[in-house]
């Protein structure tokens, strides 16, 4: 029930990205800055999260060592891809298979039916075939879909009563948590939620029994003890460190300001984008027609599972209402919430797994046979599903190689002109640091993005080489040395502050 899962999806998302195996690409952008980070993973000596464009770092590492132990494994130890960035791709998609997995496999532990474990897989993979990215992209908004999505069903599966999925919904809100700074709040609040839910059901003696059991207790401390480690540690060395920034943004007039009727139109986007006047009726339908098939059609052993799930999501959505309100800057940017597509996902996936398992023998495994095969089929054509090369730069090499020449083995001291010149600034610097050479950017404004290693001390920056990093066009008197993309310039300045002549 685990194994299938994972492989359909690694399988299918590595046929359609087979160029990983060959091609040679670098990074920059986004993901050159996270390189920057992962490349510290690969010594295990990163602490925290990726940059946010609030000028801090979210809480952990926990994504970002996972692609350090793809670049690794796959790149520096068997070679199996060409480049660094190949071998992160390819431990992406092996995390979100096994978040898919796990879902899966949660199903089957109540449905205890093969086409129940199947028309699961279905929906998930219909659901990646309308948002594709949620699997094949390493962009962070797109990473903590699956991530969510499991949390939700396995909160909604401990309060139903499965101790054993304890370990699933500790593991994925930590994922979370490491994520970005706003699932802090809202993880532990689900998982209070559930706390609350068991408790009551079940009293305070018996919950207690139960998860004082050492395969309920062992796994979970186990996991909270290796995510929590960095987090502590960093705060011991660097107190309050980021969080000191998190409260100043939550206090800030940045956060939130919005009306609950702007967040409710902000989160029915993601039941149905394409237009505002119906999107009310979606979720309206989807939560009346999954109530009637859990009341009316799903097995009893299994109602109380459905039950919870709807629950959870409603939780969920409430979470959500409050941080879009209070939380968010701006209602425009639908990337900040993509974890909330978990909502229309969770309620169609109760509605197919309980219609599905009211039925019987033959049909039940026909039907969902037809509906998995239907969706992995859409999901594997899906123009999305080929994972963008949007931050590759292919002309990275050879630009670090044409500055360092004329570095003459100094520090290369990179003064960055503007903020748009930024985005190339991280795919330098990590490629500069994979083939052996010096460099840094003369601003330390920028080490949230960059992190401190790449950030000029007063010495470097007096006894390096200086380029100037700028956009196109290029500012008159000024030779350029190499370009990066479409738009990047790099250009010598002498000591004399007068640009050198290109060699």
């Amino acid at each position: 029930m685990w194994t299938a899962p994972f492989a359909i999806v690694v399988t299918v998302l590595c046929v359609r990205n087979r160029f990983l195996f060959s091609a040679r690409l670098y990074e920059q952008g986004d993901s050159g800055a996270n390189s920057i980070l992962i490349e510290q993973a690969r010594h295990f000596t990163l602490l925290v999260g990726n940059y946010s464009r609030e000028r801090f770092n979210h809480p952990g590492p926990a994504f970002l060592y996972v692609q350090s132990w793809g670049e690794s494994l796959l790149w520096s130890v068997l070679h199996v891809v060409p480049t660094a960035w190949n071998g992160q791709m390819l431990a992406v998609y092996a995390l979100n298979g096994s978040f898919v997995a796990l879902i899966t496999g949660i199903t089957y532990g109540w449905t205890r039916s093969l086409p129940g474990a199947v028309v699961c897989l279905a929906v998930l993979a219909g659901g990646a075939a309308l948002y594709p990215a949620v699997l094949s992209s390493n962009w962070m908004p797109y990473l903590y879909v699956p991530a969510y999505a499991t949390l939700l069903v396995a909160s909604a599966s401990v309060a139903a009563g499965a101790g054993r999925d304890l370990w699933i919904m500790v593991l994925a809100g930590w994922f979370l948590i490491h994520g970005h700074a706003s699932f802090l709040l809202l993880v532990p609040a689900i998982w209070c939620a559930v706390a609350a839910t068991v408790l009551w059901r079940h009293g305070p003696r018996a919950t207690l029994r139960a998860v004082l059991r050492p395969r309920r207790w062992v796994p979970v401390l186990v996991i909270s003890a290796v995510f929590a480690l960095p987090i502590v540690v960093n705060l011991a060395l660097h107190w309050p460190g980021d969080f000191g920034k998190y409260f100043s943004y939550g206090s800030s007039a940045q956060s939130g300001g919005h009306s609950l009727a702007d967040a409710v139109r902000y989160a029915l986007w993601f039941w149905w984008p394409r237009s505002s006047a119906v999107a009310w009726l979606v979720p309206l339908v989807g939560y009346a027609a999954a109530g009637a098939v859990t009341l009316w059609l799903a097995p009893a052993a299994l109602r109380r599972f459905l039950v919870a799930l709807l629950a959870v999501n409603a939780v969920s959505t409430a979470l959500f209402l409050g941080y879009a309100a209070a939380g968010i800057d701006s209602l425009n940017d639908y990337y900040i919430g993509f974890f909330y597509w978990s909502a229309p996902l969770v309620t169609a996936l109760v509605i197919a797994v309980g219609a599905v398992t009211a039925l019987r023998g033959l049909t039940s495994a026909a039907v969902a046979a037809v509906a998995a095969v239907g969706a992995v089929t859409a999901f594997a054509v899906a123009g999305g599903t080929r994972s963008s090369t949007y931050d590759i730069d292919p002309a990275l090499p050879h630009a670090v190689a044409a500055v360092a020449a004329l570095a003459g083995g100094r520090m290369i001291v990179l003064d960055v002109g503007n903020w748009r010149a930024m985005g190339q600034a991280p795919g330098f610097l990590v490629q500069a640091e994979r083939t052996g050479v010096r460099a840094c950017v003369n601003d330390p404004g920028y080490t949230y993005a960059l992190s401190s290693r790449f950030i000029c001390t007063a010495a470097e920056a007096a006894a390096g080489a200086r380029f100037v990093a700028g956009y196109d066009p290029v500012p008159r008197g000024i030779r350029p040395v190499a370009w990066m993309g479409p738009a990047f310039v790099a250009a010598i300045i002498t000591g004399a502050g007068h640009p050198a002549r290109q060699r």
